[in-house]
Formats: C-alpha cells, structure tokens, sequence
C-alpha cells in the first residue's frame, strides 16, 4: 500500500495571500499601462486620421466651390447648370460695396444671412480668421486672391461647417468612451487571467511555506526528545542508565539526519541548476539490480518481489533520476504490502514511451489517493516515513517530462511511470 495519511496541504497563510496579491497588483498595472497606452495611441491616431480627412473633404470642396465661381464670373452670363455645394463665394475688389460683390451659391437652402452678417464674414475673411460663429452657425472661412487685368481681387468661401464639426465631435467622443470602455475591459481581463498566470508563482510559494513549517514539526520531535534526553545525563552523569538516553540521542539524530538528505534530494531534483546526465542504459537491467537489492528487505516481511521485462527496455535518459525513482517504488511497496504480500516490477515499451508498474498488495481508500504525492502526507504513524518519497518521485518524473499515476482496486495497488524513450539534455 502506497504511503498515505498526514496533515496534506495547508491552505495558505494570509502572509502568502498578502504576497500574491501585491504580485497579481503589480501584474496587472502593468498590463493596464500597456493597454492604456496602446489605445492611446490608436485613439490619437484615429483622431488625426478623421481630422485630417474631413479637413481634407471640406477643403476639396470649398475649392471647388471657388473654381465653379470663378468659371462663373468669367462667363458672360452665369451658369446655373449642374449642381453646386453649399458653400458662398464671393469675390469682391479692395473699395468695392457689398451691392457689387458677385455672390455664387449659399450657406445652405436653410440658412439665411442679413447684410450685417454678410459684411461680418468679408470682415472675417479679410482679417485671415478660418472659423467664425455667427447666428448659432459655425462657418469656415477660405481666402483667395485672384489677378486679372483689372487688377487684384479676392476670392471668399464661407462654409456651413456646424453639422460637420457636430458629427466630428460625436465621433471623437464615441472613439473616445469605446477606447475607455476597451482599456477597462482589458484591464480587468489581465486581472481576471493574472490570477490563472500566477497561479504556479501562488502554489510555489504555498510549497515552500508547507515545507519549512512541516520541516520544522517534523525536526522539532527529535530536538526535543535530544534536548530530555542530555538533560537527564547531565543531572546524574554516572547513571547506569545513561546508555539507553544515548541510544535514543542517536536514534532521533539518525531521524534528523535521514529528513535532512530527503529534503536536499527533493531540492537538488527540483532546482534549475539540476543538470541530468543523459545517457543510453537498460531500465530493465537497472530495474532488476535494484529488485535484487529489496530482496533482504522483502525476506524480512516475509515478501515476495519478481520482475517483468518485455522486450527491449534500453531509453536515453536520465540514469540517476531513474534509480532514486525505482528505489522510492520499491521502498514505499515493501513498506506498506502486509505480511506475506507480492511486489512486482514490469517494464514496457510502447512506441515512443516507456511505462514503468511497480505493485503492491493493499489498497488505498478513495478519499486520500489523491493526496498521496504531497509532501509530508502520510496516514498513522507513516511507518516511520516522512512523507516525501512519493512528492520526490513526482519531481523526478516530471523532469523526465512524463506522467506518474496510481490506481487502487481488488487489494493491489500499482504505480504507472510513463515517460519518453528518449529525453533531451
């Protein structure tokens, strides 16, 4: 039977969650200032762009307003064929009165200008002004100055530009609160996904928060039972007794010291700076030397072990990994098979993989199976375990790239290591 029991994960400390969600903060100001700045600059963008183009529409067609105009005047009588924009041109020479301006075209079929009005817009056209508001209209202003051989004279445009400049406003006001309404959806997304980002960086930290509190319970016993036990020898040094305290003083620095190498092991397969050697070896033969050495063991609990290869059994891995992983299997099956039960080993090779079963008698209740590769979970007393084995043999599989599962049913419990043939350096 697989190891089992224990405390199994804690839920994270408040210190964990302040942590995390400083780091989930910091992630997504940063994503929402690059949102923000990207729209931004599509929201300026599209403002030029619809500026300068409606700047541009009105222009051509105030220009061919003057041009229509002046094609006009030149003609001996003028033309009110075809269409005409709704812009006023008038031309007029330096000293001439409004009655002998030329006036073509008009503001607009609704709009109606007072002399008064007229003479404004000249006023305003000849002091160089582009936009004049006058009886609740906005009116572009165009200058132009023409010769002839009378002389100089100028070319006036007055454009109705309030309904333009209305819908200019409405579209820069609805690109603006869409470009908002899109940074604000973007930022609560990159909060919403930074919890699922992060997410590792959260486990990680809860990890390492679980190992050190669950290292430090499990040291504590031993230094404590230490700390008795030097207490007692100091207070009658010539106690006849004094042997037996020494004997529990090395049985607990044994324990400590058998944590402690569990611990570094577990670390050194997980740290970055782990460099597998990878290199061609027969698991068969590397799995059978190992079931060799469990036969003492196995004979002392009255277990019989056996093992099972098929076919071709030579990978391109990493040959240390796979003798801690064989020898935590085997240990953790002679451990908890009862008295009398089977082990056995099997090794097949399918396609690009290579499956590895170890099996025990016994069975694992449904409730903790899946809390079994935990660190530090174990039921009971643990048979004197600390519950890491298994959480080593996860992190030595998942260097490997591969998958480790356990199935429990009719009184046998198997592990299934599934990994490539063939593994990268």
């Amino acid at each position: 039977m697989a190891k089992t029991g224990g405390s199994g994960k804690e839920k994270k400390t408040t210190a964990t969650s302040r942590l995390f969600r400083k780091m989930q903060l910091k992630f997504t100001a940063f994503v929402a200032a690059i949102c923000v700045a990207l729209v931004t600059v599509s929201f300026v963008a599209l403002t030029i762009v619809n500026t300068v183009s409606m700047e541009m529409s009105v222009g051509d067609m105030m220009d061919e307003a003057i041009r229509v105009a002046i094609e006009d005047m030149e003609r001996p009588a003028p033309s009110d064929d075809g269409p005409r924009p709704d812009c006023l041109v008038v031309i007029a020479r330096p000293g001439d009165r409004p009655d002998e301006m030329l006036a073509f075209g008009s503001l607009g079929s609704d709009v109606e200008l007072t002399e008064s009005d007229a003479e404004e817009l000249i006023r305003a056209a000849v002091s160089g002004e582009t936009d004049v508001r006058i009886n609740d209209l906005i009116v572009r202003v165009r200058t132009l100055v023409e010769y002839d051989e009378e002389g100089r004279f100028g070319v006036y445009a007055f454009y109705d530009f309030t309904d333009r400049y209305s819908i200019y406003v409405s579209q820069t006001l609805g690109m603006l609160f869409s470009f908002l309404a899109l940074a604000i959806i973007l930022t609560l997304f990159a909060y919403m996904m930074s919890g699922v980002m992060l997410s590792p960086v959260r486990d990680s930290l809860v990890r390492q928060k679980d190992l050190v509190a669950n290292a430090s319970h499990e040291l504590k016993t031993p230094i404590t039972i230490i700390n008795a036990n030097l207490d007692v020898i100091k207070n009658a040094p010539e106690s006849a007794d004094n042997g037996k305290w020494i004997d529990n003083i090395e049985a607990q620095t044994k324990r400590m010291n058998e944590l402690i190498i569990e611990m570094l092991e577990m670390c050194s397969f997980e740290s970055d700076a782990y460099r597998p050697e990878i290199k061609e070896f027969d698991l068969g033969e590397m799995a059978e030397g190992c079931c060799l050495s469990f036969e003492a063991a196995c004979f002392e609990k009255g277990v019989s072990i056996k093992y099972e290869g098929e076919g071709d059994t030579v990978i391109r891995s990493d040959e240390k990994g796979w003798t801690k992983l064989v020898g935590i299997l085997l240990d953790n099956a002679v451990k908890y098979s009862p008295d009398g039960g089977r082990i056995s080993v099997r090794i097949e090779r399918r396609k690009k993989q290579i499956f590895l079963y170890v099996g025990n008698d016994g069975e694992i209740p449904p409730e903790i199976r899946g809390r079994i590769f935990d660190r530090f979970y174990k039921a009971g007393d643990g048979s004197g375990s600390f519950g890491l084995g298994l959480s080593v043999a996860k992190v030595i599989v998942n260097g490997m790239n591969g998958t480790i599962e356990c199935s429990s049913k009719g009184g046998r419990t198997v592990f299934t290591v599934a990994v490539p043939l063939k593994q990268e350096a």
